[in-house]
């Protein structure tokens, strides 16, 4: 593995940026973004296009960012509720997508197919997920911020404040944010307040003004998630929960964690990192609590779009020379996938959306960091 300081001469980095901007630029469809070419083409996703946004907004997909989002938001405007995805084919979408993956059934393995079901009888409302409200305010202000269109922001004014409003009076009322996140597939999170809902709902009040609000829910995070015995944030409150490494990262990124636990949470997913990357969920769970196998799809199993965050999330530390490991470990897997298993083999859509992104993101944390010649 090269030091930090030959990564802009190794070849293999190259290759793979490039090969990353091309993933992009195949996911680049109709009105906005697919997930992927393959598994999610057709389907324009909330989530993913929010967490790829600061490195598409580089590569210059202005417009069609704004296309994306747009979408998002006058589903909002006309139904009163934030999709997590819009089907271009509407219905259609999953058939025409599953006949494809056929003349390639190796996808099909790691594709949870029940999991396309609500998604069509929900036409594209995952109300178990609880992140979609957040993750628009989130889109919408990083938008405006990232690309100086301070326009798109005022046009789509109103829709913000009562999705912002909507936001803080669950936080009144409730405490947490129910929902599984981007961990969709995981039955045992359904209903429940995992941690990452809780960060992005964070994130969107402290955006959107909503101080008072986001202050508490601040608070109840470091009082409920933190485990002094783990040294790390859980997936869920409790003594039973498991390390949620996109969670820690997050907590990292946002501000949401004190310095004394942003040290503690980096140190012990820098231990829980395998030689490929580190497992989205440590340990995983029984199958009979979350309806998948242990090592398979979202439980515990290595996301690019997870290791990206931690990229990112140890670069903000200053800990420029783990950064570079950890993107290495990123480099080194092969394609670009949906998601891979403990031992580095591919699985999942491949040249995913958010895989692609975040290496570059995790790419701009670690040039950044570099010491200068």
């Amino acid at each position: 593995m090269p030091g930090l300081e030959n990564l802009f001469s190794h070849e293999t980095v190259r290759r793979k940026l490039v090969e990353a901007r091309e993933a992009v630029r195949l996911c680049a469809r109709g009105k906005g973004f697919y997930g992927s070419p393959l598994n999610y083409a057709y389907q324009y996703w909330l989530r993913d296009v929010v967490f790829s946004l600061p490195a598409l907004a580089s590569l210059g997909y202005w417009e069609r960012l704004k296309s994306h989002l747009s979408m998002f938001l006058e589903a909002c405007k006309s139904k009163g509720r934030v999709p997590a995805v819009i089907s271009r084919l509407g219905g259609l979408t999953y058939p025409v997508n599953f006949f494809r993956m056929l003349r390639k059934p190796s996808l099909l393995t790691g594709y949870p197919i029940k999991f396309m079901l609500p998604n069509v009888s929900g036409f594209g409302l995952q109300p178990w997920t609880g992140d979609s409200q957040p993750l628009l305010l989130i889109g919408l202000y990083e938008y405006s911020q990232l690309t100086g269109d301070v326009g798109f922001l005022e046009d789509w004014r109103e829709e913000a404040e009562r999705t912002a409003e909507e936001l803080a009076s669950k936080v009144d009322a409730e405490g947490f944010i129910r929902g599984s996140g981007w961990m969709d597939a995981m039955a045992n999170y359904v209903g429940k307040p995992t941690l990452v809902c809780q960060l992005l709902a964070y994130k969107a009040l402290k955006l959107s003004g909503r101080n008072r609000q986001a202050s508490k829910l601040k608070t109840l995070i470091r009082e409920a998630y933190w485990s002094g015995e783990k040294g790390c944030y859980t997936d869920l409150p409790g003594p039973e929960g498991r390390m949620d490494a996109l969670g820690n990262t997050l907590a990292i990124l946002y501000g949401a964690a004190s310095p004394r636990e942003e040290a503690l949470a980096a140190e012990a997913l820098q231990k829980a990192s395998t030689p490929y990357g580190v497992l989205n969920i440590q340990p995983p769970y029984p199958e009979k609590d979350c309806s998948q196998k242990p090592h398979t799809y979202q439980n515990s199993t290595l996301w690019p779009m997870v290791q990206g965050h931690l990229v990112l999330a140890l670069a903000k530390l200053g800990l420029k020379e783990k950064a570079g490991e950890e993107f290495m470990k990123m480099v080194g897997l092969p394609g670009l996938n949906e998601w891979y298993t403990p031992d580095g083999r591919p699985k999942g859509s491949p040249n995913q959306l958010w895989t692609a992104a975040m290496l570059l993101s995790a790419w701009k944390a670690t040039a950044e960091t570099a010491p200068s010649g």
